[in-house]
This record gives C-alpha cells, structure tokens and sequence, in this order.
C-alpha cells in the first residue's frame, strides 16, 4: 500500500505546481476536478513487512480549488486488496502462500498560499489488513514561509505486533 500513498503525494504535490505556475490570481475560482479506479496488482511488503502481492480494486477523488492567493486541494481514496504472503525464507512457513485481506481509506487535504512558500497537509489513513483492523494513521505536514517542511503531527492509533503471529 505505500504505492498508493506515494501516489497521493505526487498527485497532490503535482496539482499544488500545477496551480502555481498557472498563476491563476483571479477573483473568481480555478476549479480542477479527477475521479477514477484504482485497479491492480503489484509486488510490496506488507505490513509485517514480507515479501507479498497485493492486488487492489477501489476508487480515487481528486479536487483542487485555486482562489486568489490560495489552493486548496482535497484527495480521498478507498480500496480494498487481498495480500498473499510470499514464498520467501524471511516469511515464517506457517504464512507462506497465505491470503490476508486489507482496506484503506485514505483523506489528504491541503492549504497553500501561492504568494509564499507557506502551506499544511493534513492525511488522515484508516486502515486494516489480515489480523490488524483498526488502525488509524493522522500526519501533519507544515512548509514555513522560507519553504521548510516539516512533520507538526505524527499519530498512530492501533497496535501491529507480526512477533506474536508466530509466538
């Protein structure tokens, strides 16, 4: 799933450029709209970190507003996958072959001042796969007016512990 998540923020960080080097400062708004499926199937640890394929079916929605001096943008997600577990020696055997299933919802919202280098991303993740449900992931990103980034708010709700599978 970090694919996914990869994907959120180059379509995210894309759509920021896209609106500023447009430099669309008129009064009225810029509206830019995507919808479409997320579909397919791909190698990537999963979330105990073993070797696995995971195939998705889901939905995206995209939305950026350009007003002014401002952008906002908003990008919402929903899939839902199965995972089977590798043949792999790093797997334990009793997991080898396994197939898991996994949901993720994922809500991006972003607020930019295009006069400035300032800006806030808020991503908001539940989560579950195989054993794990529950799991909820809220992160901050905050760029200071001289373009530094850095990580306001870092939260994990849930618990992962892949050792106790095997114990």
């Amino acid at each position: 799933m970090r694919r996914l998540r990869l994907a959120v923020v180059l379509v995210v960080g894309v759509a920021a450029v896209a609106f500023t080097a447009a430099g669309a400062r008129a009064a009225s708004a810029d509206v830019f709209q995507q919808r479409g499926s997320l579909a397919g199937t791909f190698q990537d640890l999963n979330i105990c970190s073993w070797p696995s394929t995971f195939t998705v079916k889901g939905q995206f929605y995209f939305e950026a507003v350009g007003t002014g001096d401002t952008l906002h943008i908003t990008y919402h997600e929903t899939a839902n996958y199965t995972v089977v577990i590798g043949d792999d020696p790093s797997v334990p055997a009793a997991f080898r072959g396994v197939t898991w299933r996994g949901r993720n919802e994922e809500t991006v919202v972003g607020n930019f001042d295009r006069t400035s280098d300032r800006g806030m991303v808020i991503t908001v993740n539940p989560y579950s796969e195989g054993p794990f449900h529950g799991l909820v992931e809220r992160v901050t990103f905050v760029q200071s007016a001289d373009g530094t980034v850095r990580v306001d708010r870092d939260v994990f709700t849930g618990s992962i512990d892949c050792d106790a599978l095997t114990a």
